[in-house]
């Protein structure tokens, strides 16, 4: 009597089962024969290579010989995540197991891990966070050795469910690509590659006592503040110390904690976390209509934006809603250094600090017929508050948003600012400053296309006198650039730069935020929109950043002030005259077409401005 063993070789019935194991090369032939015995009704004596013979599981250090294609295919997987999660993973739904189909971010997503030691991602509900970050855990223990992956959330079962993820991950891999399992308990995994996956709830002392080299942190922001502080201070030390340990946070907002204090740094690169967020627009099944319905369903945009938003502060606080918060975000490029020979003359290194637009033709600076504003704050220099000079063009709307003004009063309405550079700076003192205002305002723009719109704080008159004085041999500015405005709202003079007050900025902000709802107003700049989205009422009823600085965002509120102005007013009439004459042509369509509606059609801002 003999008993088979697969790839039609059967052995003596008298030899033991552990010595039929010992003599058998296991290959994916010799699986797969095995597995169509076993679903015919063959019972084998002889060891089988699952583990307590559970099919989906590969037994640990069985003898396997792969072919040619499987190590190649091995090696492909191994160097790149995306393609192993796109041909192997998969993930329970309502339909049960089906292949991952990866969204763009999901991918980026992936790389992030794989190619970066430190990441934290913010990312609104429902995105598929934790599956791709399971994808990932089930490849690490899958193609390392000897590694060691913890797996924390704040409950307990919130970690099952991610481990559960990652073995179901496992469990539905090819056999040849199954890493052996040594152990499969609940909350431990265990490979005879040396690899572990251990999961915990999070305490202030998960962690201590083994080596960690891949640590997965769920929902950080909604673990107890006492907890993850001291789970963080105890835990990161043992992992910055390994040269290839590495950390990956993901969460969805929950106010200002450790959480956000990590993710913030990481954006302005303050810390070695390569951040990304992930809003719900980036999902593909989420379009406008799906906002509206949930908006519905959840009853207030608070509520929605509580669980979709991605903002660590309340939306009933914010300047902006959810709805341009999202235009604004999707809107959002990563500046460019761009260099130039003028910043060598004066010998200031401004390289960290001026930033551009990377579709912005710098050539196009000194254009005759390019209109420029300057909005400028200054500080001290000190390292406390910033030192701002936020560029904007100004230029139609494009055919789009002519097309959605509502009730135009005049041609003016059909202009909008459009940012294209910042300089940000908390280093450089006011003499600096001031020279790199004029180096950018006289020698790389075209000065008699520029105006400026300066906060006259405590440092405003030392700036316009240093603007005037800073190089006297050659020293071209000329003092109208500078806007002037009413430094009283009683006053009948106009002043040079813009002051604010008690009684005006909450005004001016509310202007803004009216403004850039009708596109009067394109903010790309990343530093200006992570301002913005912490911009809103404090405590005392004024305005304010909830955290962090607002210098860059209020220079932009602070341009607005500029659409009221007869500087405004004349920049719009010279590029009347030089616009592509069909958008002319647009503009005076919509502006008749709801003036005979309205009336007023000689409607003229000097008028308004008397």
């Amino acid at each position: 009597m003999s008993d088979y063993v697969g790839d039609n070789k059967w052995i003596p019935k008298e030899d033991t089962a552990q010595a039929a194991s010992d003599r058998i090369v296991w290959s994916t032939k010799q699986v797969d024969d095995l597995m169509l015995a076993l679903d015919q009704g063959y019972r084998p004596k002889v060891a089988m290579p699952f583990y307590e013979g559970k099919q989906f599981l590969r037994k640990g250090n069985i003898v396997f010989e792969y072919t040619d294609e499987e190590v190649t295919e091995l090696a492909r997987c191994a160097r790149d995540i995306v393609y192993f999660a796109e041909k192997y993973a998969v993930v329970m739904t309502d339909d049960g197991i089906q292949r991952v189909k990866l969204r763009e971010y999901q991918k980026k997503m992936l790389r992030n891990f794989q190619s970066e030691r430190f990441n934290i991602v913010l990312a609104a509900r429902q995105m598929g966070k934790t599956v791709t970050a399971s994808i990932f855990n089930a490849w690490y223990v899958t193609f390392n050795t000897d590694k060691n992956t913890l797996l924390l959330a704040n409950k307990s079962d919130s970690t099952k469910e991610i481990i559960d993820k990652a073995k179901i991950v496992v469990e539905n891999l090819p056999f040849f690509m199954k890493p052996g399992i040594i152990k499969y308990d609940v909350m431990n995994v265990r490979c005879d590659n040396g690899c572990r996956l251990i999961g915990q709830s999070t305490t202030a002392k998960s962690g201590i006592g083994f080596t960690i080299h891949n640590l997965y942190l769920d929902e950080f922001a909604h673990i107890h503040p006492s907890i993850a502080n001291s789970f963080y201070e105890n835990v990161y030390p043992t992992l910055s110390s390994s040269k290839v340990s590495r950390i990956t946070i993901t969460s969805t907002p929950n106010g200002f904690n450790k959480f956000y204090n990590i993710y913030a740094a990481a954006e302005k690169g303050d810390n070695e976390y390569n951040a990304m967020r992930v809003d719900w627009w980036e999902h593909p099944d989420r379009d406008d209509a799906w906002y509206e319905r949930e908006l519905a369903n959840l009853g207030t945009i608070e509520a929605f934006n509580k669980q979709y938003g991605n903002e660590f502060v309340s939306s009933s606080n914010l300047l902006l809603d959810p709805v341009d918060m999202k235009k604004m975000r999707k809107r959002m490029k990563k500046y460019v250094y761009q260099e130039f020979d003028e910043f060598d003359y004066i010998s200031i290194d401004v390289k960290d600090d001026l930033w551009w637009d990377p579709d912005f033709d710098i050539e196009t600076c000194g254009d005759s017929g390019n209109f420029w504003l300057f909005s400028v704050d200054i500080a001290e220099g000190n390292g406390g508050d910033y030192s701002v000079i936020n560029i904007f063009k100004i230029e139609p709307m494009n055919d789009e948003e002519i097309k959605n003004v509502t009730n135009p009063g005049a041609m003016y309405d059909f202009f909008k600012f459009n940012q294209v550079a910042v300089f940000r700076s908390n280093e450089h003192v006011i003499e600096d400053f001031a020279k790199i205002l004029y180096t950018l305002s006289v020698d790389i723009f075209n000065s008699e296309n520029v105006k400026m719109v300066v906060e006259y704080n405590t440092y405003g008159t030392v700036l316009f006198q240093y603007l005037g004085t800073v190089f006297p041999q050659r020293n071209d500015f000329d003092e109208e650039m500078i806007v002037r405005f009413k430094h009283r709202h009683d006053s009948k003079t106009l002043k040079p730069g813009i002051k604010l007050k008690t009684d005006n900025k909450a005004i001016f902000c509310q202007n803004f935020a009216k403004l850039y709802k009708i596109n009067r107003l394109d903010l790309t700049d990343e530093s200006t929109i992570v301002e913005a989205s912490l911009f809103g009422t404090l405590r005392n009823g004024s305005y304010g950043a909830q955290m962090g600085n607002d210098d860059t965002i209020m220079t932009a509120i602070n341009a607005t002030e500029f659409f009221n102005t007869t500087d405004y007013a004349d920049y719009v009439e010279e590029l009347l005259d030089v616009i592509d004459p069909e958008v002319h042509d647009t503009m005076e369509k919509i502006l008749f077409k709801d003036n005979t509606e309205q009336g007023d059609l000689q409607f003229d801002i000097y008028d308004l401005l008397k």
